[in-house]
């Protein structure tokens, strides 16, 4: 694809390159960065890796290279790619790059970059595997592992249903580059810290259930996590957790910040909450959004979303 030449041509001519994913990263966002470092270093790019966010989620301190992040973004660079960020102000930055490629697999991506490489796919390091395969870069192992770890992390191991036969054929090739499919299970599925089950202890104790059992919902406040010593990181499955109730079609996470209160939103079988996210200035997929609600207290925005959920459900 011509979009993919240009890129790369792109990030052949520039000397100085920063990577940045967005704030609170999951799998997806530090799985690409990470990808991409790997490669543009072997081919002998000056590059910096940077997520403003601190500290960084513990489950993924497997990822080569995890400690080169830096948090902050270097004084001097030609170019930035941001790797899964839906829109500028989710990298955490004030000032724009000198140039800007933006990578990223979401719907509601407000294509914010100076070339947007914005995909319909599983994750965005499938974007960026189909990136690299068009113009023939080989994938070593590390950058193998973090693309395999990206796409397990956001297709939700495999079970969300937009994982076709592209994902599964992405995923036998990076086994054969040299991942080991269980190593990376056991690092990211069985290493829970003891805080963490505190605090879903102590979340799971607000679950309530609204419109005939259709919708869950968890209020998670800062006192929280200063109580049981886990981290904003130690929450990111929780919504996942409470869609697995078998009456629910509509699991809402509210967690209290010092900006105001995100809101993640995830559906089981048909209910759009990317719709929903859009309306209160967020966005993401169909079946996986949220947004940051300044303002005001759960309550009002759990009424707010509970309403825009009545014509869906």
């Amino acid at each position: 694809m011509e979009i993919y030449k240009t890129i790369w041509n792109k990030i052949l001519d520039s000397e100085k390159i920063a990577i940045i994913s967005h704030l609170n990263p999951d799998g997806d966002a530090l799985g690409s960065s990470l990808s991409l470092y790997s490669i543009l270093k072997k081919i002998g790019k000056e590059v910096n890796i940077v997520n403003v966010t601190s500290p960084l989620p513990h489950f993924l301190d497997f990822l080569p290279n995890y400690n080169e992040i830096q948090n902050r973004v270097p004084e001097k660079y030609d170019l930035m790619i941001s790797c899964d960020c839906g829109s500028f102000d989710r990298l955490g930055i004030e000032e724009r790059p000198p140039f800007l490629i933006n990578i990223d697999h979401h719907i509601s991506n407000t294509n914010f970059g100076d070339i947007n490489l914005v995909e319909d796919a599983v994750s965005t390091s499938q974007v960026i595997f189909r990136l690299l395969k068009d113009i023939g870069v080989n994938i070593d192992k590390e950058s193998a592992i973090c693309l395999y770890t990206a796409l397990v992390t956001d297709s939700g191991n495999f079970q969300y249903d937009n994982v076709d036969s592209e994902a599964f054929e992405m995923a036998a090739e990076l086994l054969r580059c040299g991942v080991e499919s269980g190593y990376v299970a056991k690092m990211l599925f069985e290493r829970d810290r003891v805080e963490k089950l505190k605090f879903l202890s102590k979340a799971l104790e607000t679950l309530e259930l609204f419109l005939e059992q259709k919708v869950a919902c968890v209020e998670i406040t800062k006192e929280m996590f200063e109580v049981t010593g886990a981290t904003k990181n130690d929450s990111e499955g929780l919504v996942n957790m409470i869609r697995k109730v078998e009456s629910v079609e509509v699991a809402m996470v509210l967690r209290e910040e010092e900006e105001g209160v995100k809101v993640s939103l995830r559906s089981k079988n048909y209910v759009d909450v990317s719709k929903i996210a859009v309306k209160f200035g967020g966005g993401g997929h169909i079946r996986a959004s949220g947004a940051t609600i300044k303002g005001k207290g759960f309550e009002e925005i759990k009424n707010m979303i509970l309403e825009e959920l009545k014509g869906e459900l």
